[in-house]
Order: C-alpha cells, then sequence, then structure tokens
C-alpha cells in the first residue's frame, strides 16, 4: 500500500485571467474552489490514475472549520480513505491563486492548520499499515513535522517502506531539517526553483548533484516547460517536456510525483526493485511521469485534468516525440 502525508490546502483559483488586476482595477475571469495542496493532489491523482483506493491511505492536517470539513468530504467523495488530523488552534490552509495571461502561477497562501501538525499521527500510521511506499509532501510547510522528518522517515525504513519526500521553500523556518532527512530519503523531487533556493546552485545540473551528495537516493527536478532533470545510480537523464495546451499549470508536478511513484509501486509489487531497473525502463518511467504532469495542465485545478486516460492520449500522441529528445549523461 502507499501512505500519503502532507500538506492539505483549499484552493480558491483564479484563471482565464488576461492580467493580475492593478489596484482598483476589476478584471473577470473565472474563480473556483478546489482541493489543494500535496496530499490531497496526489493521493486524487494516483486514484485517477489507477492505483487502487483500498491500498491508499491519507493524513493530513485541517482546521475544525467549513472548509476542513470541504477537504474530508471532498476526498471521501472520491473513495479515498482519509486519516484528517484536526485542529482548533489553526484554520484550514488556503492559498489564492491567480493564472494570468499564459504566465506560471502566483500564489497567495494562509499556511494554517499544515505548521502544527505534529509528527505522531503518520507515525502510527507507518507502523500500523507498515506500507510499501510512504509519501510526505509540502515538507518545509509542515513546520512541526519538519523538526521530525528525519525520525519520520527513519521509522519508514524501518518498516520496510520506499521514502517519497516533496518539498516548498520553508515557512519561517531554514533548510536544516531537510538536511537532516535527505539521508533517509530514497526519491526526492522538487522544481527547479526549489532546488536552486536549497543548494545556492542556479544551474540545475549543479543543484541536483549537491542534493545527492546530501544524501538522497534518486532525485528529480522538473521545470515546466524545460522539462526534466533526474538523477538515478550512474546517469543523468534529461527529459524534454510534452507539448500541452495549458490552461492551468497549477499541481503538475504533483501529478508528476503521482505517476512516477505509480510506476516505482508496480515495479517493485511485480518484484523489481528500484536499483534493478536499467536506463531504458528509468526513460519510459519519467515519459509517462512528465504526461501526468502535462495531462494536470491542460485542466483548470490541481486535479481535475489527471487521468489514464489523458496521460495514455498524450503518450500515443506525443510520447515517441519526446523519448527520442531524452539525454543521458554518465555520471
Amino acid at each position: 500500500m502507499i501512505l500519503v502525508s502532507g500538506i492539505a490546502v483549499v484552493d480558491l483559483i483564479g484563471s482565464g485571467l488576461p492580467h493580475v488586476a492593478r489596484p482598483g482595477e476589476l478584471v473577470f475571469g473565472s474563480v473556483r474552489s478546489s482541493l489543494g495542496g500535496h496530499a490531497c493532489n496526489v493521493s486524487v491523482d494516483l486514484a485517477q490514475l489507477g492505483f487502487p483506493r483500498s491500498r491508499l491511505r491519507v493524513v493530513f492536517p485541517a482546521g475544525r472549520d467549513m472548509f476542513g470539513r470541504f477537504l474530508v468530504d471532498s476526498l471521501k467523495e472520491r473513495g479515498l480513505r482519509v486519516e484528517p488530523v484536526l485542529t482548533d488552534k489553526a484554520p484550514t490552509s488556503l492559498d489564492l491563486i491567480l493564472v494570468a495571461g499564459g504566465k506560471d502561477r502566483r500564489y497567495h497562501a494562509d499556511p494554517g492548520a499544515n505548521i502544527v501538525m505534529p509528527p505522531d499521527h503518520a507515525l502510527a500510521l507507518l507502523e500500523k499499515h507498515r506500507p510499501l511506499f510512504y509519501y510526505v509532501g509540502g515538507a518545509g510547510l509542515l513546520n512541526r513535522m519538519d523538526a521530525r522528518l528525519d525520525a519520520v522517515l527513519k521509522k519508514a525504513r524501518r518498516v520496510g517502506a520506499r521514502t517519497f519526500v516533496d518539498i516548498v521553500s520553508p515557512y519561517r523556518q531554514s533548510w536544516d531539517f531537510l538536511r537532516r532527512a535527505l539521508p533517509w530519503t530514497d526519491f526526492f523531487h522538487c522544481n527547479s526553483d526549489e532546488a536552486a533556493d536549497f543548494t545556492g546552485e542556479g544551474d540545475p545540473r549543479r543543484a541536483l548533484k549537491k542534493i545527492l551528495r546530501l544524501g538522497a537516493t534518486y532525485v528529480f527536478l522538473t521545470m515546466g516547460e524545460r522539462g526534466g532533470l533526474a538523477a538515478v545510480p550512474g546517469a543523468v537523464i534529461r527529459v524534454p517536456a510534452f507539448r500541452a495546451n495549458v490552461k492551468d499549470p497549477t499541481g503538475a508536478g504533483d501529478a508528476f510525483s503521482a505517476g512516477l511513484m505509480l510506476r516505482l509501486y508496480r515495479a517493485l509489487a511485480a518484484g523489481t526493485a528500484p536499483e534493478r531497473l536499467t536506463i531504458d525502463d528509468w526513460k519510459n518511467i519519467l515519459v509517462y511521469a512528465s504526461a501526468c504532469g502535462a495531462a494536470c495542465c491542460s485542466g483548470v485545478g490541481t486535479t481535475a485534468a489527471v487521468s489514464a486516460e489523458r496521460a495514455s492520449r498524450l503518450l500515443r500522441l506525443h510520447g515517441r516525440a519526446v523519448a527520442s529528445g531524452i539525454t543521458v549523461s554518465v555520471t
């Protein structure tokens, strides 16, 4: 099974905007609410990509308020088995996202309950379920849990889980928590901006290699329209981006992570450990994960356009072209 933990957010998304309003100006577009945050996005994406809901558990923080109920009800309506950590100490996190004129999204977030979730629930669920994969997303915004992230990942390793860490830029804390946690991280994903902020390296390849030296076993950097980079044993793989009709890029990184984890889980379940995967295996996995990220961009919201059917369609239309553009550097 897969245990997903991490931040949960109600996204208030303004899309189709010709531009961001100037002071005092009224600009029309589409405004809607949806699930957001790594824990919600990745778990929904996994289910929509075909992972069995009965083999998935989701633990996330929320306030005891209408937005917390919205998160719990929305996930349950999708058939997911949720383990909410409800609190009176903070409201549910909200994120105002503006998508204007084809530009990258602009986030305006209230961290809310995310920063006060203790690690106890994740530790108890690891012991109870002993998952094959343990995912923690939005590390950096899980302040109480971040402080003991290394201990949580050690526990996951002890119960036999492969660990997968996804980050955001830290909220009112340094990157020290991540440096302590990386030696216990099997799979690490972030975007190129986060990698540069963490490592101090503006060049994605140098940032990738520095994260490897700090202890992560496999590293994946997504770079939007520039594609992605992956460091696997013996090689750095560059994957070009899919051609996609981009309506809203919000959640594309989470869809990439879900596609990556799905394929790795299936390999593990079939008896093939990641260390036994060939470069060609990794190419196929990365092309699939990239198709999932591109599928996400074709709809509005973090999960609305992510599905096995859309990912398969992109693979049929553009998969061969993307695969032919892959470059591999031996390390």
